[in-house]
C-alpha cells in the first residue's frame, strides 16, 4: 500500500495490490484527494473492506466458488443450466464487476433487454428470463451468505410478465384427455409394442424421463409394483436421479397394465444377452424422450384426437384420479411424486370442476 501525489494536478492518490477471499490478486488505485492524509484514510478504509470480505470479489470469481461449492450439492443437470445462465447472460454483462458495485437499475434494465430484445440474436421464453433472474439472485444470497455482500440487490427486481401468460395457461389446462378421449386414441395404436408404450404412460402418470429409466429390476409382476428411482435426463443425455426427493417412490399398476408388462418381459426375455438391467422399453440402451414424442404424435394424425403433448398423458392421468372423490389427494400426490401444494397449483383447473360435484353433492342430501 502507498500513497503519492500526482504532479501533474497536485492532488494524491493511493495505489496497490491485494488478494480476494477467492485467492486472486487484484490492483487497486483512487485518485482526487486533496491531501496525503485524506488519501491515506481512504486506502486503509478500503483495505478494511476488502479484510472483511464484502464487495470485493468480481462476479467470475464469486461464480467460480458458487461452483466449486455446488458441485456436489446440485444435480448434474441443474449445474448445466446454471453454467449455460452464466455463460450466455451473467458473465458478458456482470463479470468483470466487483459485485458490490452491481445496482439494481442495472439488474431491471439487464433482464428487460433480454425479455424483450434476446441474447445475440435469439429470443428466450418469459420463463427462461425469470430464471436466469433467479439465478442471478441466487449468486448475490451466496455471496451474502459468506460474508461477501451486505444486501442482495435482486431483491425488488422482478421480470416482466408474459402478455400471453393468460393464453398459455388456458392451453397448459387442455392439455388432457378424458377417458373416452384416450381410448379413441389407443384404438389406432394396432402395434403392440407401441401400445405398451402409451398404456404404460397414461396408467402410471410417470414423467417421461422416469419411463425410459425403467429397467426390468424396477417391476415387481407380483406385487404388480413399479420402483421410480431414476430419470433421464434430457439436459445432460444421460440417467440420473429423479426430480426431486419426493419423485423416489414406489407406485401400484392396475391388473390390465400388469399383464401387459408381463408378456412384454416374455417376449424381451429371448433378446440375446438379457438381464435385469435391459430397459423395459429398450434393450441395453434407452430410446431418447424424443422418440416417443415423435410416435405420439404419429398416432394422434392417425386417430385424429385432440392435440395434447406426450407429457399430456400425465395430466390425464391425474385429471382422471382427481376427478375420482373416492381418492384422496394426498395418494395422487405420492403417486406422481409432487407434494400437495405443486398437485392443487399444477391441477387447479381440475379442483373447480369439482367444486360443481361438490355443491351437487350438498344439493342432492
Amino acid at each position: 500500500m502507498s500513497v503519492h501525489k500526482d504532479k501533474v494536478t497536485g492532488k494524491w492518490y493511493y495505489t496497490g495490490k491485494y488478494k480476494d477471499l477467492s485467492g486472486k490478486r487484484h490492483d487497486y488505485k483512487k485518485r482526487g484527494f486533496r491531501t496525503k492524509s485524506e488519501a491515506k484514510q481512504a486506502e486503509e478504509t478500503f483495505l478494511q473492506k476488502t479484510k472483511g470480505g464484502y464487495g470485493r470479489i468480481k462476479m467470475n470469481d464469486l461464480i467460480e466458488l458458487y461452483q466449486k461449492e455446488s458441485v456436489t450439492k446440485l444435480k448434474e443437470s441443474t449445474l448445466k443450466q446454471y453454467k449455460h445462465f452464466e455463460e450466455m447472460s451473467i458473465t458478458p454483462f456482470f463479470g468483470k464487476r466487483f459485485i458490490d458495485t452491481i445496482q439494481q437499475v442495472e439488474i431491471r434494465q439487464w433482464i428487460n433487454d433480454i425479455c424483450i430484445n434476446g441474447l445475440n440474436g435469439k429470443k428466450y421464453d418469459y420463463r427462461t428470463c425469470e430464471n436466469m433472474l433467479i439465478h442471478l439472485s441466487g449468486l448475490f444470497t451466496f455471496s451474502i451468505e459468506r460474508g461477501l455482500l451486505r444486501y442482495n440487490p435482486c431483491q425488488y427486481v422482478r421480470a416482466p410478465k408474459d402478455p400471453n401468460a393468460l393464453i398459455k395457461k388456458k392451453n397448459s389446462e387442455l392439455n388432457f384427455w378424458e377417458l373416452e378421449e384416450y381410448k379413441k386414441f389407443i384404438s389406432f395404436v394396432d402395434d403392440e409394442n407401441i401400445k405398451d408404450i402409451f398404456e404404460t404412460l397414461f396408467y402410471t402418470g410417470l414423467r417421461i424421463g422416469e419411463f425410459c429409466a425403467l429397467q426390468w429390476k424396477d417391476y415387481d409382476p407380483e406385487n404388480r409394483k413399479l420402483s421410480i428411482t431414476k430419470s433421464l435426463s434430457d439436459r445432460v443425455s444421460r440417467i440420473t436421479s429423479p426430480k426431486t426427493p419426493k419423485s423416489v417412490r414406489v407406485i401400484d399398476i392396475p391388473k390390465r397394465l400388469n399383464q401387459r408388462l408381463t408378456l412384454r418381459y416374455e417376449r424381451c426375455r429371448k433378446l440375446d444377452g438379457f438381464n435385469q438391467d435391459y430397459y423395459i422399453f429398450g434393450d441395453i440402451q434407452y430410446h431418447t424422450a424424443g422418440w416417443y414424442r415423435k410416435k405420439f404424435n404419429e398416432y394422434i394424425e392417425l386417430s385424429h384426437v385432440k392435440k395434447i403433448t406426450l407429457h399430456g398423458l400425465r395430466h390425464s392421468h391425474a385429471s382422471l384420479l382427481l376427478s375420482n372423490p373416492k381418492v384422496s389427494e394426498l395418494l395422487v400426490a405420492e403417486r406422481l411424486g409432487h407434494s400437495i401444494d405443486t398437485l392443487r397449483k399444477i391441477y387447479a383447473h381440475v379442483y373447480e370442476k369439482n367444486r360443481k360435484y361438490l355443491i351437487n353433492y350438498i344439493d342432492e342430501l
